[in-house]
């Protein structure tokens, strides 16, 4: 008999931590399912990868107050955040490369279509208290532009080094 009991025990134990976030507001249940996730793929992504992608993905979804959170103090304005939401489409977007160095990382997003042109979106990061934040966006139309933002990068970082992407 003592081995139904642990069976009956297993089952209440999942039951009441479960519990509390039964009663926890909607937001928050979504807000809690989004951190797993980007904790589930940390172990396999540079943090200033998954950093833009929430970055992105909260801008594609209206959630402006976090993609501010994402950020340096006082860079992201939810004006300038609410436009780039219409003017650009961040659903699906890749990551296409990432160079990290000691205080400040370089990443690049995918090819988006703009109003005037195609380009991508170079993200300047840097680390503030062990944690990645957005400092600037840049806006790269063509393989040159692309080229000038990431040499740039390379000589403020001369020892960095790809997380992600093809180099």
């Amino acid at each position: 008999g003592g081995c139904e009991k642990t069976e009956d025990y297993d089952q209440e134990d999942p039951a009441s931590e479960v519990q509390p976030a039964i009663r926890s507001e909607p937001a928050d249940e979504r807000r809690q399912t989004a951190l797993l996730a980007v904790e589930s793929t940390a172990s396999t992504e540079h943090e200033v990868v998954v950093v833009v992608r929430e970055f992105l993905n909260a801008i594609d979804g209206g959630d402006y107050d976090h993609a501010i959170g994402l950020g340096t103090p006082d860079e992201f304005k939810r004006e300038g955040l609410i436009q780039v939401n219409e003017t650009f489409d961040f659903a699906n977007i890749g990551i296409t490369e990432a160079v990290v160095g000691d205080k400040n990382a370089a990443v690049l997003i995918d090819s988006v279509s703009g109003p005037s042109d195609t380009g991508q979106f170079g993200y300047s990061l840097v680390k503030s208290d062990n944690r990645w934040l957005i400092r600037d966006v840049d806006w790269l139309p063509g393989n040159e532009a692309v080229e000038k933002w990431l040499n740039g990068f390379k000589r403020v970082e001369p020892n960095a080094k790809s997380v992600a992407g093809t180099d």
